[in-house]
């Protein structure tokens, strides 16, 4: 998952979208999560109240430990209804310090709006790895995975989605609430869901929010790389500077002649700028929130083929050095490497050796249809998934027992942007169709379609789903689907899954 920028709210907000242990006590675990007397003023939530409570490392009571989550409650006036759990993505992401954000574009229905700082992430025991720390370093990469896992021993095992729906049972019990609603977002919808599959009965409603898919995210982006042409198609229909003819063949055609030789531009002597296929393929990925930046890249493509690189240098020379904006504190590396590498569904074996694993890989792409590799090529799997994160990390030590089945009575809202290449289109529907829920797609729009289409499809729906009442139609030429038929009608999986 990336990070987004979101300037109109605070210069420095980021909200996750997709990618710090300081347990507390070394004492046995507690049966049960314990609280603080009472809720204190919370600077990181100027409108809300924060509050803590303490839970086990390992519930299990083999490892011991504790750590303590901070949590923060802005109150409704009128809180009639369940209480909104609130979960930002990464995974890493902190939710506390985003409860502003939350509080501003989720209209409430009076309900509370409760926030997390999910196991291992701001102020809830941030988990570490100091070699993955680096400035400007966003994504962590093959060795340095490795030596995180060492470092941090067998308390890696315990920071997965599984664990964080435990913390928030633990959280439900502190609020003394009988039901929880959710609004979650990119990778925090796979710990709703997680929740949901646990403890049903607790679930009054979710909102999903550019979701993850049921067996996402799919450890060699076969869901991003299968999506580009339609989102592509989608962008240029309203125009992409002259180069909406024929996108996907040429982004096809660039790929290829890039793979042979990639652009070396020389910006003084002893400085110059590369564009690889990989640096293509991120370049496209990371601008799903900027429809005017994507919408130059096919442009900057066919400039390419026609022997001019400078558009697409300097389109990469805008994103490059930028370097991850986030504070360790708000989006936490050490947390999108362990999470992800403890838990996804992965195509290789994590008990091979990672020489093997890359042999597997290339076996699951081999088999994968050729449908998926319309734009960029197999080679950009490796790279754009997680083989370069988890190629290397331990074999999973901690033996976790199948998840419970999907949850297909809780009320389900999910929404996805049209032009979402983080948790594609095709993740929600995916998801709508194991759920039984109901799909809202807001045009124009990428990762985090509540915030981008705050003016169009999705908070309508969102404001009559947490009211409780029939969803209006989509005004700005969206869709809403409801219901398994329509979701499963919609598209169907990648093969090789």
């Amino acid at each position: 998952m990336h990070a987004l920028h979101l300037p109109a709210l605070r210069p420095h907000l980021h909200v996750l979208l997709l990618l710090l242990v300081a347990v507390g006590a070394t004492s046995l675990v507690p049966a049960t999560a314990t609280a603080t007397a009472r809720a204190a003023a919370c600077p990181a939530a100027p409108e809300g109240r924060c509050f803590s409570l303490t839970v086990p490392l390992d519930r299990s009571g083999v490892v011991p430990g504790t750590i303590r989550l901070r949590a923060a409650k802005i109150a409704s006036r009128r809180p009639l209804r369940p209480p909104v759990i609130g979960l930002t993505g990464g995974p890493g992401q902190a939710g506390v310090s985003y409860a502003s954000t939350y509080d501003f574009i989720v209209p409430m229905a009076n309900r509370d709006l409760v926030m997390l700082d999910q196991r291992g992430t701001g102020a809830s025991g941030l988990l570490r790895c100091p070699n993955l720390e680096r400035p400007g370093q966003r994504f962590p990469r093959g060795a340095r995975g490795e030596t995180c896992a060492q470092h941090l021993g067998v308390r890696r095992s315990f920071y997965t989605s599984a664990d964080s729906a435990e913390d928030i049972e633990a959280l439900r019990i502190r609020l003394g609430a009988p039901q929880i609603a959710f609004y979650a977002l990119s990778y925090g919808t796979r710990v709703a869901v997680e929740y949901a599959r646990r403890y049903p009965h607790r679930v009054e409603r979710m909102i999903l929010d550019s979701p993850v898919g049921p067996h996402a995210p799919d450890s060699l982006a076969r869901e991003v790389l299968g999506a580009v042409p339609r989102v592509l198609h989608a962008l240029c229909a309203t125009g992409c500077y002259g180069a909406e003819e024929h996108p996907v063949a040429d982004l096809r055609r660039l790929v290829a002649r890039l793979r042979r030789a990639p652009i070396r531009h020389v910006l003084a002597p002893g400085r110059f700028v590369a564009v690889s296929v990989d640096d293509l393929a991120r370049l496209l990925r990371g601008s799903d929130t900027e429809p005017e930046f994507m919408r130059r890249i096919p442009e900057a493509v066919r400039a390419a083929l026609v022997g001019n690189p400078l558009p697409l240098v300097r389109l990469r020379l805008e994103r490059r050095g930028g370097g991850n904006r986030d504070s360790i504190a708000e989006l936490n590396p050490t947390i999108t490497t362990v999470t992800q590498c403890e838990e996804a569904t992965l195509a290789w074996d994590h008990a091979a050796t990672p020489e093997q694993r890359v042999i597997q890989a290339r076996a699951a792409l081999d088999a994968t249809s050729d449908a998926i590799f319309r734009a960029f090529d197999r080679p950009t799997a490796l790279n754009l998934g997680l083989l370069r994160l988890c190629g290397r990390w331990p074999a999973r030590e901690r033996v976790v027992a199948p998840p419970p089945p999907l949850p297909t009575r809780v009320p389900s809202l999910i929404l996805s942007g049209e032009l979402d290449l983080r948790t594609p289109l095709e993740n929600a529907r995916r998801l709508a169709a194991a759920l039984h829920g109901r799909v809202v797609v807001e045009p124009g729009a990428g990762h985090f379609a509540l915030y981008f289409g705050f003016d169009g499809c999705t908070r309508p729906a969102v404001k009559a789903f947490l009211a409780e009442r029939a969803l209006p139609t989509c005004r700005g030429g969206g869709s809403v689907a409801v219901g398994v038929a329509a979701a499963r009608a919609a598209v169907r999986p990648p093969a090789g899954r």
